[in-house]
């Protein structure tokens, strides 16, 4: 069938799936109907000839509803020099179903979500020069020293390999083909692919002359080197935090000779130069770290798996080449500093919004969304197909690179768009990454809860390893309350189109409640302020990184903007009256996007030259203060605090009390004094 400037050719994988090729194309709006193959990727090769010419001549893409035999299409094309045809997989997410006769939407949404525009995402280049170090043990029995030795004489030529040995023995033979042998233990490590740094002990290369055993140079300790790639056979400690995903470190037990056969495959071709997506991006200026050294938001340093992220006095630093892109910090950043680039959050929850779009155009009703990654995701989904009930056709599958961008804001903004329910599937072996989401989502239960469109089982997270069990999760987890819905135009940053979706929920579902209590460290809120005790020193306002403290330049007045709040603290924490307390929640009203007044304060005039310096409650509260101190018990030290600073000097210099006078500087010694 023909879609605007596609061509999309249908498969019903040799009668496994029940497609109803007329509802299939009036669901597509496709006008010329739609002929659904049964084996083109076998007897019906030819028929993919055709197409790939006639969509060349008529300068359409090629589009073909299987992704299994994507390389078979790949070589057809190259054959006929045409352009290999873009694919999309409709048998394990929806044909293969039990439901399969009901999914006719949904094989629409997920055909015609594939002409969605994306836009690309930037990347980093890395240059790799193929040095490897393979580091074992000899002293431990599972330690790798004989692993280290095999592996290295299958990568050598391919791979500059150099092999060090920790507690070498006397048993260990030397070898010509494994690479440089080397012996030392890391004392520290640091890195990424491409430009490892390691700090060695006990540093000492194999000697030429070693005969029977191997022998070593004289070590030497913090030696200073580098590789490209590093594979870790020792057993023990990771060299590194979140180390599944530092790229170029491989780990493995030195008897694992599954993984050991995985890592000689992927290291093998870790030589030249790479295109690593930078997953995150980061503006300093938004960033609510520290201020004057003080310390507020850590919510990304205290998350982040792979150690990516680092303080750099009042804001943080991440590091693309080490990033493994897991999307946590883009989840629970509250200012928006960090947000993921890979997609970008807009797009992300833009992609979502088509597809439901998407499904809803072609006849699709009730849809709920499953959030996933591309490997375990993708896995269990392929497994629940093959062996199982398969997919029910109101769920529609979204794929995301990793897990932890499925933030508050996501399910929100998901349910906003028009979703029954959010399932969020999650891989059972990753626990640091998964343990956030849990506290995500409570928080978008709260708000939800809040503008009357939370129920039973709205969001559900999935961490289960049998499939079977996934698969009567999706089936049996029923929402039995439907909220209406509020679309919107996903459009800025997490924070802005996250009011937008409450906004419009709260509106849809005529919720009565203004003010949403929010659990607490959520990102989101109020402070309060005892205006009693509060002198308007400003301080705050210096503080604040987001703005929502503000300032009257002509008048003494403390202003606060509630949207703008980010919760981090650091003006709680830097208020010298301690007089201000941090208050969660939501706040949906118009007035919360506006500077409020807090507190005011008449100004305090010089009382020698009458011009306003500050506000009367803060020089109080200094004089205060100071009354009983030793330097002020005179009255005319205590009146030069209520000049301005041009004032204050001058009568300092107009005192007689010799506070500022010096004794007569001594006279040097010379020579003469010595002998006289």
């Amino acid at each position: 069938m023909i879609l605007s400037n596609q061509k999309v050719m249908v498969c019903n994988c040799g009668g496994t799936m029940a497609i109803d090729g007329p509802k299939l194309a009036k669901a597509c709006g496709a006008a010329g109907g739609c002929e659904v193959a049964t084996s083109l990727c076998r007897s019906e090769t030819e028929t993919i000839a055709v197409a790939m010419r006639e969509a060349k001549d008529q300068n359409l893409s090629l589009l073909i509803a299987c992704t299994q035999e994507t390389p078979v299409f790949d070589m057809i094309a190259e054959e006929l020099d045409c352009p290999a045809p873009a694919t999309v997989n409709i048998r394990e997410r929806a044909g293969w179903s039990d439901e399969s006769k009901d999914s006719t939407a949904k094989i629409a949404a997920l055909i015609m979500q594939t002409g969605d525009a994306h836009r690309p995402s930037r990347s980093l280049a890395l240059n790799s020069d193929g040095r490897c170090l393979i580091y074992a043990d000899a002293g431990r029995s599972n330690g790798g020293a004989e692993a280290a030795m095999r592996l290295g004489a299958k990568l050598n030529g391919q791979l500059g390999v150099t092999i060090m040995l920790a507690n070498p023995t006397d048993d260990l033979f030397p070898s010509r083909d494994c690479g440089i042998i080397t012996t030392g233990k890391i004392k520290s490590a640091r890195g990424h692919f491409t430009h490892f740094e390691l700090i060695i002990d006990q540093f000492g290369s194999a000697l030429p002359s070693s005969r029977d055993s191997l022998q070593f140079e004289p070590r030497a300790d913090n030696v200073e080197t580098g590789c490209d790639i590093l594979i870790d056979l020792t057993g023990n400690t990771p060299l590194f935090t979140g180390w599944e995903k530092r790229d170029g470190y491989f780990r493995a037990a030195g008897d694992d000779i599954g993984a050991l056969a995985a890592i000689e495959i992927e290291a093998a071709q870790m030589i030249g130069e790479f295109e690593k997506p930078i997953y995150v991006r980061y503006d300093e200026n938004l960033c609510a770290h520290s201020r004057n050294k003080i310390s507020g938001c850590s919510r990304c340093l205290d998350i982040c798996p792979a150690g990516a992220i680092q303080s750099l006095g009042d804001h943080v630093a991440i590091d693309p080449a080490i990033c493994g892109g897991c999307g946590l910090c883009g989840a629970v950043c509250p200012s928006g500093a960090a947000q993921t680039a890979y997609p970008p959050a807009d797009q992300l929850i833009s992609g979502i919004a088509n597809l439901l779009g998407h499904y809803q155009d072609a006849g699709g009703k009730a849809p709920s969304l499953l959030l996933h990654d591309d490997s375990y995701g993708a896995e269990m989904i392929e497994t629940i197909a093959r062996f199982g009930r398969g997919m029910p056709a109101n769920l529609l599958p979204v794929s995301m690179h990793a897990m932890g961008r499925a933030g508050h804001d996501l399910m929100v903004a998901a349910i906003a768009l028009g979703y029954q329910q959010v399932f969020v599937l999650l891989n059972p072996a990753k626990d640091i990454e998964n343990a956030p989401l849990a506290d995500q989502v409570t928080l978008a239960k709260a708000m939800l809860a809040g503008v009357k469109a939370d129920a039973d089982n709205r969001i559900v997270l999935i961490d289960a390893a049998d499939p079977d069990v996934v698969a009567e999760t999706l089936y049996n987890s029923r929402c039995k309350s439907s909220t209406k819905p509020a679309p919107f135009s996903p459009i800025g940053a997490p924070r802005s189109m996250t009011r937008l979706a409450m906004r419009g929920l709260a509106n849809a579902n005529a919720s009565a409640g203004v003010v949403i209590a929010l659990p607490a460290g959520s990102p989101y809120g109020r402070v309060d302020i005892d205006t009693d005790n509060c002198t308007v020193c400003l301080s705050c306002v210096s503080a604040c990184p987001a703005g929502a403290l503000q300032d009257n330049p002509d008048a003494p007045q403390l202003l606060f903007r509630e949207d703008a709040c980010l919760q981090c603290g650091i003006c709680a924490a830097t208020c010298p009256e301690k007089v201000i307390t941090l208050v969660p929640q939501f706040n949906l009203a118009d007035s919360a996007m506006a500077a409020e007044l807090v507190i005011e304060d008449t100004p305090f005039e010089c009382t020698s030259c009458g011009k306003p310096f500050g506000s009367s409650k803060s020089i109080e509260r200094v004089i205060d203060k100071l009354a009983d101190h030793s330097m002020f018990q005179q009255s005319a030290r205590t009146d030069m605090l209520k000049m301005c600073e041009d004032c204050r000097v001058e009568a300092m210099f107009e005192q007689n009390d010799k506070v500022m006078d010096l004794a007569d500087r001594p006279k040097p010694r010379t020579t003469d004094d010595y002998l006289n």
